[in-house]
């Protein structure tokens, strides 16, 4: 079965080879780790499934821009692409859960302003100006 078929077919309580699988990474000093032990990044113990995603298709559109507000030795604090003020650890920030210190959204009329300005739909904007031969393509 191809990775599309198999996914069709769950999703239809159909029978399938294998349950399909999405591959979600680990951090990277684990990687690190095992990559010491033996583990070839090339050729992964496990086959994953193509999955296609646009996550940041539900994220500010614009993204705020990153302002860092704080940092010391150990962390910085800093408005990410989504208007979250965050405070990261500086030695493994993708292996840690950051802080989330505020949100952009506090009140109904952060609410409204933060929807007008940053969630309006534009298929070009959060998807891509090919996002119509995408939708061909995956049709």
């Amino acid at each position: 079965m191809t990775h599309r078929e198999r996914f069709l077919a769950t999703m239809r309580y159909q029978t399938v080879d294998r349950v399909p699988f999405r591959d979600g990474g680990a951090w990277p000093e684990t990687i690190e780790r095992w990559k010491r032990e033996g583990y070839d990044p090339q050729h992964p113990p496990f086959q994953s499934d193509h999955w296609e995603g646009f996550g940041h298709w539900f994220f500010p559109n614009p993204p705020f821009e990153r302002e860092v507000v704080e940092e010391d030795d150990h962390t910085v604090t800093f408005v990410n692409a989504e208007g979250i003020l965050m405070r990261e650890r500086k030695d493994y920030p993708a292996s840690s859960m950051p802080q989330f210190v505020r949100f952009p959204v506090e009140t109904r009329a952060d609410f409204r302003r933060f929807w007008r300005k940053k969630m309006q739909p534009d298929m070009a904007g959060r998807i891509g100006a090919d996002w119509q031969q995408r939708l061909d393509h995956y049709r």
